[in-house]
């Protein structure tokens, strides 16, 4: 034997800075050469858009943010595909959380970054009171959600956010509470969340209110359960969801573009606009080509080391 080792023996034995440096490649492409992913988006996430989209201008919304930095991977981009629908949309929020203390601040500064995005775009700023309001962290989450149920008025009681010239003023004094006691007053509750705040409103308000869901990708598979039994009204999931919004909100459903060419197609809906033009892309188009590519480059790795193995096991026999 001359001690040169066997191909087989050489494609088991990369060594792993090789490797790290082959995947930190593998997935940087992605984020700074956008790679458009062929993409169908599923009907969940299309009958979330469209209820977002079916929303009238100058009603409001309950929005659970219930997400933190944990999982900003994939709530942020769901948080900020569905704030910039509903501003573009003219629909105001009522936000409150009951997953994490730190949930109503985060919220507030993803708000914050996307009214820098409308005003350096020449677009009107979504104001704080006129058009959202904050009630902040529940601790008791089954109780609050369970209270809602009656009266979101008295759930809502003492909670006070900041009125132009008043400073820390009760909430129903905003006027995009006015005459909205129940939850059944409002035409959507929509929830963004990594925790299992999602289970407890569905068993608290399903049937009470039109209920929409943005969850993790682990969160998908029972999410879609609720979705199945008619208990919400859609739902996005992870990164798939994600990029499906950001599609959706290029170019709508059933709704022709210049050339007369459909690029998603739903027998539930009449056209539904997007928004071309504007800024709808962000996390989704970076992370999901990136996580295509990272899988990729797994089965490569393991088409590789077994090809490997094979060869050296081959060699041994000789």
């Amino acid at each position: 034997m001359n001690g040169q080792k066997s191909l087989g023996e050489v494609l088991q034995s990369l060594p792993k800075q090789v490797l790290y440096i082959i995947l930190i490649v593998f997935t940087s492409v992605p984020l700074f050469f956008p790679v458009k992913v062929p993409n169908q988006p599923l009907e969940s996430s299309v009958d979330l858009y469209a209820s977002l989209m079916a929303v009238k201008p100058g009603e409001t919304v309950l929005f659970a943010s219930d997400w933190t930095n944990s999982t900003r991977g994939e709530s942020l981009g769901q948080f900020n595909s569905v704030m910039r629908i509903l501003m573009r949309h003219n629909v105001n929020v009522v936000l409150y959380s009951t997953g994490d203390a730190q949930a109503p601040r985060v919220a507030q500064d993803a708000i914050a970054k996307l009214n820098e995005e409308r005003i350096a775009a020449g677009q009107k700023e979504y104001k704080r009171w006129e058009n959202f309001v904050s009630v902040g962290f529940f601790s008791n989450g089954e109780a609050t959600i369970n209270g809602m149920g009656t009266s979101v008025r008295s759930s809502f009681n003492g909670k006070k956010d900041f009125a132009p010239g008043r400073g820390l003023t009760d909430v129903y004094e905003s006027p995009i509470l006015k005459g909205r006691e129940k939850v059944s007053d409002f035409p959507l509750l929509i929830v963004v969340t990594g925790s299992k705040t999602s289970n407890i409103t569905v068993e608290r308000l399903s049937g009470k209110v039109p209920i929409a869901f943005a969850v993790t990708g682990v969160m998908g598979p029972e999410t879609g359960n609720f979705y199945q039994s008619q208990q919400i009204v859609g739902f996005a999931s992870g990164l798939k969801g994600l990029y499906d919004l950001e599609g959706l909100m290029e170019d709508g459903v059933n709704n022709p573009d210049k050339s007369g060419n459909i690029a998603v197609k739903s027998s539930k809906y009449g056209p539904i606009p997007g928004f071309p033009g504007e800024k709808n892309d962000g996390q989704g188009k970076r992370y999901y080509p990136t996580l295509h590519f990272a899988v990729g480059l797994l089965i490569l790795a393991v088409i590789i080391g077994n090809i490997g193995m094979f060869l050296s096991r081959a060699g041994g026999r000789k």
